[in-house]
């Protein structure tokens, strides 16, 4: 389950560029709280709490208690902004959830175990790293593991078959793949592969196939229009 930190948070007098900029210099990261039956607040917040705040297991889905004067508010942080250089976090905004509303969130997939199609030469392949959940704010789980035990060769792991818990929903389509065991590509299959990718294309014969592909709708438009005009009775006369 995500854990609960604690975060002391400030309102933020004045706005504008200035006093966000002078924030950022005093070691804050400036934000702003809103959500169901509030008005939004600008905040700070210390930015080496807010840091380590993040690095817990949950990572982002950290649930956190925002502690603004005497008032305790429960919030997620969304839509975090960063220094596109040095990477250091440049504003936040934080959600405030209702603790028995469900939220849905984004969880990363842990794979687990060793698979016998590995072992036998297969290649390990991850497409889905994360999942979609519905569940508590107090729910969330940290990780989704994908055991691979009884994984061979050919085979995947797909959403349906993730570990479940009672606590949360997987929303992601249940078929999706989420680790796949593949046989090792062959020599010959890779040179074929790369000679493929360098063949030389023929300009002129890819452009008479263009142009083949193009007529063909038309000619095949004025056939049906010649025929439907065959079969169309004959104007009245007056």
């Amino acid at each position: 389950m995500a854990a609960e930190v604690k975060l002391q948070v400030e309102k933020r007098d004045g706005k504008g560029k200035g006093v966000a900029r002078r924030a950022r210099m005093d070691g804050k990261v400036p934000g702003v709280i809103y959500g169901r039956g509030m008005e939004p607040v600008s905040v700070v917040v210390d930015r080496r709490e807010f840091v380590t705040a993040l690095h817990t297991d949950a990572g982002m889905n950290v649930l956190l208690s925002l502690q603004l004067g005497k008032e305790s508010i429960p919030a997620l942080a969304r839509d975090l902004q960063r220094d596109p250089v040095r990477g250091t976090l440049l504003h936040a905004d934080f959600v405030k959830i209702d603790l028995s509303i469900e939220v849905e969130v984004d969880v990363p997939v842990h794979v687990v175990g060793d698979a016998p199609g590995v072992k036998e030469g297969g290649v390990l392949e991850h497409p889905l790293f994360q999942v979609r959940v519905r569940c508590l704010p107090t729910a969330v789980p940290e990780a989704v593991e994908a055991d691979i035990s009884n994984l061979q060769m050919g085979e995947s792991l797909r959403v349906v078959e993730l570990a479940s818990g009672r606590d949360f929903e997987i929303l992601n389509d249940p078929e999706a793949p989420v680790v796949s065991i593949a046989a090792p590509i062959s020599e010959a299959e890779l040179e074929a592969m790369e000679a493929a990718a360098q063949a030389p294309v023929d300009e002129e014969a890819a452009a008479a196939e263009a142009e083949a592909a193009e007529e063909a709708p038309e000619e095949g438009a004025e056939a049906a229009t010649d025929e439907a005009a065959s079969e169309a009775p004959a104007p009245e006369q007056e």
